[in-house]
């Protein structure tokens, strides 16, 4: 796509959405590495409409969900087509969500790169038909998977029993336009034309094939179990353990700030920043333990302001 063309409708529907993204680098790079797998562009709507992707993140794997993931795609004939283990850093997360962080205060941001670095993500290619005159593959899948603020009787984060806010166990792509953009700021170039090149390829995959990757993508996900204790991400525990730390001196460098925050449950919008710092910084107590309790207490954190795109 060059500067000159516009983006058509069926990749993003909101006007608005379509504007940023004709500028948008990542927007750019993931639609050339499309094209790249699928040079016949007069097909490109026909085969981006039924592919999408699953983002597990790392909370799924600490918390052991992977199984009621797979279990909701096969049930809602999500297919599955590969597994890609990705990482992200502070990059990557204020990349994925770059038009909807503007309504958060950095001390949320500073908690949702401690959950994205906590380890492995893993993208699931994923091959779903929708009927005609049904919205495309992507549309489908993030409505299926519901928000995090009101996930919906029969979600897949409905399912999950989602924590907080921010320990929601997947992500989707919203529409074909934020597929293509979203693997281009997880993937290079060259990752993001191999993954495209797989999920063109299940166009003549037999049902057992997509059977054996579903397979495979719970033996990848569920080998990384064994090296993580077994974690219910339960905040009244988490709390519980934490508040120990305080009184036994193991988190004793912990500043006044913080120390409040954990013993209250709470913090306010002046302190956060300070305290999500703390959590980080305080090596000498479990990750997962801080992960919780960062992002319970900026759970309900907002700046006031409209998202970029909505």
């Amino acid at each position: 796509m060059t500067v000159s063309e516009a983006i058509e409708p069926w990749l993003a529907r909101d006007e608005g959405k379509r504007a940023y993204y004709r500028d948008d680098a990542y927007f750019a790079e993931g639609w050339a590495s499309f094209l790249a797998a699928c040079p016949d562009r007069s097909a490109a709507e026909a085969v981006l409409r039924h592919l999408t992707f699953l983002l597990v993140k790392p909370e799924a794997i600490a918390g052991r969900r992977v199984a009621p993931i797979l279990d909701f795609l096969h049930e809602h004939d999500y297919r599955i087509i590969g597994t890609w283990p990705v990482r992200m850093g502070r990059h990557e997360a204020r990349g994925l969500w770059r038009y909807q962080l503007n309504v958060v205060p950095i001390a949320h941001t500073r908690a949702l790169e401690m959950l994205v670095g906590a380890g492995e993500l893993f993208l699931l290619g994923i091959d779903h038909r929708p009927a005609d005159g049904q919205a495309s593959a992507a549309a489908l899948l993030s409505r299926s998977k519901g928000s995090s603020a009101a996930p919906g009787a029969g979600t897949l984060r409905d399912r999950l029993r989602c924590p907080t806010l921010m320990l929601n166990f997947a992500h989707a792509p919203d529409e074909p336009a934020d597929v293509l953009r979203e693997l281009a700021v997880l993937c290079d170039a060259h990752r993001q034309q191999e993954i495209f090149a797989a999920m063109l390829a299940a166009e003549r995959w037999p049902p057992a094939r997509f059977a054996a990757a579903a397979r495979a993508a719970a033996a990848t996900m569920t080998s990384r179990y064994a090296g993580l204790g077994d974690n219910a991400l339960d905040v009244a525990a988490t709390l519980q353990r934490m508040r120990a730390s305080l009184s036994d001196h193991s988190a004793a460098g912990l500043p006044p700030a913080a120390r409040a925050a954990i013993e209250l449950g709470r913090t306010s919008p002046e302190q956060a920043l300070e305290v999500v710092t703390a959590l980080e910084a305080a090596t000498v107590l479990p990750a997962w333990d801080r992960i919780v309790t960062a992002a319970y207490l900026v759970d309900g954190l907002r700046t006031g302001r409209p998202p970029l795109i909505g």
